[in-house]
């Protein structure tokens, strides 16, 4: 094929958006040769200098890093730096690197990589991706110790002069941070995944990136004009000048949708009515007056679990309490009556925190979640007493993950009712009444959710483990990819019996698994009776769309498609006959997919 005609070519679909721009390529310029050679004996010494003035100054070259960023973004940025300077002094690190010095005589270059090749096997061993996406944090470490031992400098700057598209192989922490943000139209990567830094980086900051591309770094030339398709995974090299106008249709199209919400009518509202509060997904870091863009009417569920995973210690409650109340005191100010939810600690099992949790044979069915919890009481506690404190700030939800049983619920709220007493006996200020609820997540808790909501003030439908859990099947796994349906009846079943429950008792049904951010599927959710949908900011404009097309009764019809089908329809069946009903009912409804 002639290099000058249009290609395409796909991989992962890790921030949506569209982007059109000229290609920058940065290569790695800083991967330095490691020598490898056996110590004289006399000379073990002055080789263990060598390493200590390579750890001194990449220590002074991250805490100046860190200083920096501190002034100028967000804590999710300087996190990422602190972790690397919790490994640069690592103990355990330290001592196997001195060790290969020491005992075996390896110059300090080749004991460094021997160290980090053994720590990164460890990391890509493990089944949580976030964890496997780690190993760019240690090859981060690394690159600055070498190049230290080398004489260079640690960091190398993308020189970007213009708006482009950034292509690369892949990107570290460094370099990702180093970017200047105004001029990065989208990234196009050969490796990478949706839980790497680029891509939380990109979500964050709405910028449509794309990877697992393979080797688009070697099929593409500096200046050639790119079209980026974040939203379904995919890049067009050399567009003709009729793709190339369809895109900038579908980027005026997508400015347009972000630009209406929320102008006239709350997201979420419907045509007759107040409709459902749509708010956003969020952790640590994350820059709550973006939210407003989208038309976010608060937080439906603050990720804990990120305070602990970028770090090797449990955090102190003065550290939890800090995050907690910085973003409820600004999720008060986005829309009246805005609310946090704060999702205890998601981890355990094979989420591997250094000194407070285990590898287990069977992470997604072991200690997990709630469970770990429990059998934690300082833990539990802690993160209780910093949450509980925060309410003070602003509107806050206390959501208990993964609750599988009566008595796990009952336990959480004991627990929950001594750390109040805690508070009071101390003259604590705290919201007495911030409201608790539970996960639903697995079977078991949908079946029993009369009796949970006795006991709850509310509940979140957790649909991607929901799913998960009742069709067995792994939804990162392809080879199982196409049992993972929303529109299954067993699934369907299980949400429409959560509902009715939480109706019965009068407690309000949010929904912040990734169906709710799928127009097709958190409309239908929403007609069941869900009051709350919560999902990625940017994902907001589109399912606002739809529903401000509909009306309360147009959501009736669409709740009882299933049922007007065939018996025995299948998920699939389910799926297309809800599309092409929506499509009839809203206007451009295509552009609801954008």
């Amino acid at each position: 094929m002639n290099n000058s005609e249009q290609q395409t070519f796909t991989g992962i679909a890790t921030a949506r958006g569209y982007a059109i721009g000229p290609v920058f390529i940065y290569r790695d310029a800083g991967e330095t040769p490691v020598p490898e050679y056996v110590v004289a004996p006399a000379r073990v010494d002055e080789e263990m200098m060598r390493l200590s003035r390579a750890r001194l100054e990449a220590t002074r070259d991250l805490e100046g890093l860190i200083a920096v960023l501190k002034e100028r973004t967000g804590r999710e940025d300087v996190k990422v730096f602190e972790c690397h300077l919790m490994l640069l002094q690592d103990d355990m690190l330290r001592q196997e690197t001195d060790a290969y010095i020491r005992k075996e005589r390896l110059n300090a270059e080749a004991a460094v990589r021997k160290t980090v090749n053994r720590a990164r096997a460890q990391f890509a061993r493990m089944n949580d991706p976030y964890f496997r996406e780690r190993v760019r944090d240690l090859d981060d470490v690394e690159r600055r110790l070498q190049k230290a031992l080398a004489g260079f400098s640690s960091d190398s700057k993308i020189e970007l002069k213009e708006p482009a598209i950034v292509v690369a192989d892949d990107l570290t922490p460094s370099e990702t941070i180093q970017l200047p943000r105004d001029l990065v139209l989208g990234f196009a990567l050969n490796k990478g995944s949706a839980t790497s830094h680029v891509a939380l980086l990109a979500r964050s900051l709405a910028i449509p990136s794309v990877c697992g591309l393979g080797d688009v770094t070697a099929r593409v030339k500096p200046g050639e004009t790119l079209l980026l398709d974040g939203t379904n995974g995919a890049v067009t090299l050399n567009p003709t000048a009729e793709a190339r106008a369809q895109f900038e249709d579908l980027i005026a199209r997508q400015r347009a949708l972000v630009r209406e919400t929320g102008k006239s009518r709350p997201a979420g509202s419907l045509r007759d009515d107040a409709g459902v509060s749509i708010q956003a997904n969020v952790q640590r870091g994350a820059d709550i007056d973006a939210l407003r863009k989208f038309g976010a009417r608060g937080v439906g569920l603050y990720r804990s679990e990120y305070l602990w995973l970028d770090r090797e210690r449990e955090p102190t409650e003065e550290e939890q309490f800090e995050a907690y109340s910085s973003v409820i005191a600004q999720v008060k100010n986005l829309d009246p009556g805005a609310s946090t939810t704060i999702r205890m600690l998601d981890i355990g099992g094979d989420k591997l925190v250094k000194g407070i949790s285990a590898k287990e044979a069977n992470p997604f069915l072991g200690n997990r979640s709630t469970r770990y919890l429990l059998g934690h009481p300082g833990v539990h506690r802690a993160q209780l007493r910093a949450v509980l404190r925060a309410s003070a700030y602003g509107p806050t939800k206390i959501m208990y993950p993964m609750i599988s049983c009566i008595e796990e619920m009952r336990a959480a709220l004991r627990a929950v009712e001594s750390v109040k007493r805690e508070l009071d006996a101390a003259h604590i200020p705290y919201d007495a009444h911030a409201p608790i609820g539970a996960m639903i997540e697995v079977p078991s808790a949908a079946l029993i959710a009369d009796e949970l909501a006795g006991l709850c003030d509310f509940f979140s439908l957790g649909t991607n483990d929901l799913i998960q859990y009742t069709l067995a099947a792994d939804r990162g796994n392809e080879s199982v990819a196409y049992l993972y349906q929303p529109f299954h009846p067993a699934v369907t079943k299980l949400v429409g019996h959560t509902l009715a429950a939480a109706r019965r008792h009068g407690i309000p049904v949010s929904v912040c698994g990734e169906s709710a951010s799928d127009p097709v599927v958190g409309v239908f959710w929403v007609a069941l009776g869900a009051q709350m949908l919560s999902m990625s900011a940017t994902y907001i404009p589109p399912i606002a769309r739809v529903l401000g097309q509909l009306t309360r009764a147009d959501l009736s019809e669409y709740a009882k498609i299933p049922e007007s089908l065939p018996e025995g329809s299948t998920g699939t069946e389910i799926a297309e006959a809800c599309h092409e009903w929506l499509a009839h009912r809203v206007t451009d409804f295509e552009d609801a997919l954008l």
